[in-house]
C-alpha cells in the first residue's frame, strides 16, 4: 500500500470531519540552518551591546560594573526572550524559521500557544547539553518526526510550510508537464485497456508527476516503480525494465487520447 510515510518524513493529522492533513516535518539540516540564522542575529545584537558598554567605559560614562551587569541582564533576556517573542507574535516562527519557511505547531496540527512556546524554549538549555545542542541533535536524529527534547516536552512539531494556494489554482485544471506525443502517432491510444483505470488510480499518477521534483531521488524512483507496476497490472501489461517515470508519462499522454476519443464517440 502506498502511503506518504514511505516517500517523505510526514506528520498526519485527521480532523473531526475525517479529512487527513499531511505535513512534512522539518529535518535536521533545515532546523540546523534556521538555528544558525537565529544565533547569528543574537550574536550580532550581543556584539552591538558589548560595543556600547566598551565605548561607555572608554569615555567614562556610567559605572563599569553596573554597565556589565546591565549587559548580562540584556544577554539573558535576549537569549530567552528572542525565541518566545517571535514564536508568539509570528505563530510559531522565529526569523530563521520564517526565512526557511518552517513553523512550530502543537501536536494535532493546532497553532502553538504561550505555554507550549515557553516550555519548548525553556528546554533549550537541556537540548544544548553537553555542548552544541548535543542532546537536541541526538533526539532529532532518533525521533521519527525530527523533534528535539523541547518539542517532545511541549507537545510540538516543526513542519515545513507549503506554498500558498489560491482559489483560482484550486479551480483550474491540473496540468502535468510531460513530453508530447510523436507527430506521427495514431489518433488512437497506444496502450490497451485504458478504460480499466479508475479515476483514483489516475489521480495517483497525476499527483506523483506533479510532486515528483519535491521528492528525494530514492523515494522518487521507489514510488514511480510502485505506481508503474500497479498501472501495468491494471492494463494487463507484462513487467518491463524501462524507466517507470517515462512509462507513467506515456500513460498520461495516452489516457488523454483515450478520453478525447471517448468524447468524440459520445458527441
Amino acid at each position: 500500500m502506498l502511503t506518504a510515510n514511505r516517500i517523505a518524513n510526514t506528520y498526519h493529522v485527521e480532523t473531526p470531519e475525517g479529512v487527513m492533513i499531511t505535513y512534512t516535518t522539518a529535518g535536521l539540516a533545515s532546523r540546523g540552518l534556521a538555528a544558525v540564522i537565529d544565533y547569528t542575529i543574537l550574536v550580532t545584537f550581543l556584539m552591538m551591546a558589548a560595543t556600547v558598554v566598551l565605548a561607555s567605559n572608554d569615555i567614562g560614562v556610567g559605572n563599569e560594573d553596573v554597565l556589565w551587569a546591565l549587559f548580562a541582564v540584556f544577554a539573558f533576556v535576549l537569549n530567552w526572550g528572542y525565541y518566545v517573542f517571535f514564536e508568539l507574535i509570528w505563530n510559531g516562527q522565529t526569523l530563521g524559521k520564517r526565512w526557511l519557511r518552517l513553523r512550530v505547531l502543537r501536536e494535532g496540527g493546532r497553532p502553538v500557544d504561550g505555554a507550549a512556546v515557553v516550555v519548548r524554549n525553556l528546554m533549550r538549555a537541556i537540548d544544548f547539553l553537553p555542548f552544541g545542542y548535543g542532546i537536541g541533535l541526538l533526539t532529532i536524529f532518533i525521533d521519527r518526526h525530527n523533534r528535539r527534547l523541547g518539542d517532545l516536552t511541549a507537545g510540538t512539531v516543526v513542519v515545513r510550510e507549503g506554498n500558498l494556494i489560491t482559489l483560482d489554482q484550486i479551480l483550474s485544471p491540473v496540468r502535468i508537464q510531460v513530453p508530447p506525443r510523436a507527430t506521427d502517432a495514431p489518433p488512437t491510444p497506444l496502450l490497451p485497456n485504458l478504460e480499466r483505470l479508475s479515476t483514483a488510480e489516475m489521480a495517483l499518477v497525476f499527483d506523483f508527476l506533479r510532486c515528483r521534483d519535491a521528492l528525494s531521488a530514492d523515494a522518487r524512483l521507489s514510488l514511480a516503480g510502485q505506481l508503474a507496476a500497479l498501472i501495468r497490472q491494471r492494463l494487463g501489461l507484462p513487467p518491463a525494465d524501462g524507466h517507470p517515470e517515462r512509462f507513467l508519462e506515456h500513460v498520461v499522454r495516452e489516457y488523454d487520447v483515450f478520453q478525447a476519443m471517448m468524447a468524440r464517440q459520445a458527441g
